[in-house]
């Protein structure tokens, strides 16, 4: 798996490629999980230097020993030389889960259960403007359901104030930029994102709120066996928001080590840096570390509480000519620790 551009040209019978993902997954928040999927991505030959722009579609099942339930479908399509694309995220979701309030201090001892049900889909078609830079309008829509939680509890406080079931929709326009040599597998180049998206009831939205996310990722090469990457990200949702889209620290992705949602608030802002070193073979390793904290809005942002953790993991391609990874991830912070096994990037 070294970090080298593609073959020139693959053999035409390689135009599409496909991989059946891994079986058995661990996470704090599922503990040990079985799933079963696969992808198909467009595999032709690229002009060399240029980013690679991919049809793909991914679909994935997924069970754990905590009764939780998932069936996602993600895509991307593009047409006329990538000038417009079209992208999908899809879910339903059974997930038993825990709530422990608002803010980035609340306590160990405020730990509530509750069990989410949700159905939902983010679409998004947009146009090239100029080199690389996509603009357009994304379209949510999803259904909420919670159940299971205890009277007096954290979970019952605040579906006090906000609908414990309900729809949402919104739209909304996006902006971004990629230059990333193979979004699968990036060597060189970034990603640039902004998306804003606003949930009204006059457009059929039990809960009014607005989603403000943005996202920037850049990978450096440091000679031919290894990559440095290093991503920002902020998520922003003032309003009435349905406590599974506040933002929650932590998981696979961010944060790795904190579990996912142990601390949520209306704003969420961290970094991570992540050194993907090519070992031998499909093999390689990648220490990693990521600060970040949530919080009730912009003018409450301090450096106080900054929530940090670091870990390693260790990589294997399913693919010669692509870096299509399984990663085991081991993560450190100063209350928690976790083990994540996933497919592909954490970022």
């Amino acid at each position: 798996m070294p970090v080298v551009p593609a073959p020139a040209a693959p053999p035409a019978s390689r135009r599409l490629d496909y991989a059946f993902l891994p079986i058995v997954f661990y996470a704090p928040e599922t503990s040990l999980g079985l799933g079963g999927g696969f992808i198909v991505y467009d595999n032709a030959p690229v002009e060399l230097g240029r980013p690679r722009r991919d049809d793909s579609i991914a679909v994935l099942l997924e069970g754990t020993f905590r009764k939780q339930f998932i069936v996602n479908l993600t895509g991307v399509k593009f047409w006329d030389d990538a000038r417009y694309q079209l992208t999908e995220d899809g879910a339903l979701v059974r997930f038993p889960n825990y709530f422990w309030g608002i803010g980035n201090d609340t306590p160990d001892s405020a730990k509530d259960g509750f069990t989410q049900r949700f159905a939902g889909s983010r679409t998004s078609f947009g146009v090239r403007l100029g080199e690389e830079i996509y603009a357009g309008l994304g379209v949510s829509a999803g259904l909420y359901d919670l159940d299971d939680y205890a009277a007096g509890g954290s979970v019952a406080s605040y579906v006090a104030t906000h609908p414990a079931r309900g729809s949402t929709f919104g739209l909304g326009p996006f902006l971004r930029r990629d230059t990333r040599d193979d979004a699968l597998g990036p060597h060189r180049g970034s990603f640039s994102s902004l998306t804003a998206t606003v949930f009204r009831q006059g457009l059929g939205s039990t809960y009014s709120f607005a989603q403000l996310e943005a996202t920037h990722k850049a990978f450096v090469p440091l000679g031919s066996w290894s990559v440095l990457g290093a991503e920002a990200y902020g998520l922003y949702t003032p309003g009435d928001v349905p406590l599974g889209e506040l933002p929650a620290l932590g998981g696979s992705s961010r944060l790795r080590g904190y579990f996912q949602g142990r601390y949520r608030d209306h704003l969420y802002l961290t970094g991570q840096v992540e050194w993907r070193i090519h070992v031998a073979g499909r093999f390689s390793v990648a220490p990693f570390a990521a600060v970040g904290n949530v919080f009730a809005g912009f003018g409450a942002v301090s450096a106080g509480g900054t929530k940090y953790a670091g870990g390693g993991a260790v990589r294997f391609s399913l693919k010669k000519d692509r870096e299509l990874n399984v990663h085991i991830d081991a993560a450190l912070s100063p209350t928690s620790s976790g083990v994540y096994l996933n497919l592909g990037e954490a970022f």
